[in-house]
């Protein structure tokens, strides 16, 4: 992975303009698990991929990310096991350097299930999934209200910035999706693929939240160095 997020990747309408096919182009990577709402920056540099990259960008720029199956013997191979369970990004932002690398700015949409693995002509490999976003009521999402000011009042303290960077980021956090709140926690606390697996397999958003602030517990308790302000937050 390589590169850092462009200012306006998170437009509030990249998400609504892009209509997300069932036939997409997959990049298995091994301990990789992208969410909706998250920037992931990524280095293309396997001729298969920069074409995979190409067309994509010719098209409807969507990528699906699913996660290699580390546990199974072939995930050392050119086809390594894959997870049924991905996510559908965007291509945001890119870079084609002047030897044939991509550098990614990708945005993921929408969670999705692999219904079948298609015979393509291809070097990259191509599915049709079946996507399934979480459906939250009204009073669902009123309920979070609570974990959400938690994690906004958080995350401010989680990073070294000075004051007034820190109260430009606070500002933006009033801003952004749930979606997009648990992604950005989830890249600060530096959360590891098999919570991430979790959080994109979650049945609903509270379960969602509620993971991302148990382990944002786990990570206060294991830095103590970190801002008071952070802790008193949380109690």
């Amino acid at each position: 992975m390589h590169g850092t997020i462009p200012h306006d990747v998170f437009t509030p309408t990249t998400e609504e303009m892009v209509n997300l096919p069932d036939l997409i182009a997959i990049f298995p990577l091994p301990r990789v698990v992208m969410l909706p709402g998250e920037v992931l920056p990524l280095h293309i540099f396997e001729p298969r991929y920069r074409a995979m990259v190409r067309d994509a960008l010719q098209g409807n720029r969507v990528i699906g990310m699913v996660e290699s199956a580390t546990d199974a013997r072939s995930s050392s191979t050119e086809r390594p096991a894959i997870r049924d369970i991905g996510c559908a990004g965007y291509i945001a932002d890119h870079k084609e350097l002047p030897d044939g690398r991509f550098l990614l700015w990708l945005l993921g949409l929408e969670r999705f299930r692999i219904d079948e693995e298609l015979a393509v002509d291809t070097s990259y490999r191509q599915v049709r999934v079946t996507y399934n976003p979480i459906r939250e009521s009204a009073a669902s999402l009123a309920r979070l209200q609570p974990v959400r000011n938690e994690l906004r009042s958080a995350i401010p303290r989680l990073v070294d910035l000075d004051v007034e960077d820190r109260e430009t980021l606070e500002e933006q956090l009033g801003e952004i999706s749930d979606s997009q709140l648990i992604a950005l926690a989830c890249q600060i606390l530096e959360l590891p693929s098999n919570i991430k697996r979790r959080l994109l397999e979650a049945d609903n958003q509270i379960d969602r939240f509620l993971l991302v602030v148990e382990e944002l517990y786990r990570h206060l308790e294991a830095h103590p160095e970190i801002d008071g302000d952070a802790t008193e937050t949380l109690n």
